[in-house]
């Protein structure tokens, strides 16, 4: 997403990069478009000195608006702030790792940190609600959805392309998901629900596009339901849009969620969404786009990937009305102008 945000801004802004921590996988990608990307490999625990290395090199580059995405780059942006007065800060939150409610360390410094001439950018209204029962201000934390290219709807040629780049049956009903395997997406009560709808759509195969640390659980609880030859985790692979026509749908199991970009791709690759009714995802779904589920209920996430199964008129319905939502509300051409817009009111 941030890749997509500089290349459409550059035509007005200069622009770089800087991660607090390694340079990450699309440093290339950046550097082909004549970004510039440094990374400053920050040590564990809280860093002060940080913000005062974030305030140098803004600085050395003639920064007038730091753009912060997440909120601990947001506090060392605030800190670089302080040695750099001339710096205008934009913080974007996108999500939380979790439904917990706020901690009380942050409802206590949030006030704070919002003392400041800047923007604050909730990625969904539910996000923004919970930005402001964290004690950030009301009056500045705003909405901007995240967006994508739409893209051309893929083809029967690149359904069929994609299904033969997998290993994947012609004939299989394919459930995909793209996620980093952490707990926060749930994919256990995914393979759960699978597990079950599979009872009676045994033609069903599940697709899992993704790496992470719940990687071991999750192939253990696809083996106790007998599921090995059923399911397929790709790895991290950065050519999802190219996978994506191999489904036939698309679940999001997560349990919290800013505003998904998988689930905006897989609108875009003309796939129906199945998701869980946490975060923005209502938002995205809105107006009968997409099938929502409660979180954690593997029973009704099984139903919905079973009626998908079974009815393939109304997959083709929901897949239309999926993709006319994201040409609507959901294009990246309409979110990088509300942060131009955001830009230019900073920079005066």
């Amino acid at each position: 997403l941030v890749v997509e945000i500089c290349r459409r801004l550059r035509p007005e802004f200069d622009v770089a990069v800087c991660c607090l921590d390694d340079e990450g996988a699309w440093s290339a990608d950046l550097r082909a478009a004549d970004i510039e990307v440094t990374a400053l490999k920050r040590k564990a625990g809280f860093r002060p000195g940080l913000g005062r290395a974030i305030a140098r090199l803004a600085e050395e580059q003639g920064v007038d608006v730091l753009h912060c995405h997440q909120y601990s780059p947001f506090v060392y942006g605030r800190i670089a702030a302080m040695w750099n007065p001339r710096l205008r800060i934009v913080y974007t939150e996108h999500g939380r790792f979790s439904d917990a409610p706020p901690g009380w360390k942050r409802c206590l410094v949030n006030p704070l940190l919002t003392r400041f001439d800047g923007t604050i950018v909730a990625v969904s209204h539910e996000l923004r609600d919970y930005m402001i029962d964290s004690r950030f201000s009301r009056d500045k934390v705003r909405v901007i959805h995240n967006g994508i290219d739409p893209g051309p709807l893929p083809s029967d040629v690149d359904r069929r392309r994609a299904r033969r780049n997998l290993g994947l049956p012609s004939d299989a009903f394919v459930v995909a998901t793209v996620a980093r395997l952490d707990p926060v997406k749930d994919l256990l009560t995914l393979l759960d629900a699978f597990a079950e709808a599979r009872r009676t759509a045994t033609w069903a195969q599940l697709l899992i596009v993704g790496d992470g640390p719940e990687r071991a659980r999750i192939e253990e609880r696809a083996r106790r339901h007998d599921l090995a030859a059923a399911v397929r985790i790709t790895g991290f692979r950065p050519d999802v849009r190219a996978l994506l026509p191999a489904a036939d749908a698309y679940v999001s199991s997560s349990i919290s969620e800013g505003i998904s970009i998988t689930i905006l791709e897989a609108m875009a690759a003309g796939v129906p969404v199945i998701a869980t009714a946490v975060g923005g995802t209502p938002e995205i779904l809105a107006d009968g786009s997409g099938l929502l589920v409660p979180s954690r209920n593997a029973k009704q996430l099984a139903e919905a990937i079973l009626c998908l199964a079974q009815d393939s008129r109304r997959r083709t319905a929901l897949a239309a009305r999926g993709r006319r939502r994201l040409e609507i509300s959901f294009t990246i051409d309409r979110m990088v102008e509300d942060y131009a817009r955001a830009y230019r009111r900073l920079i005066g």
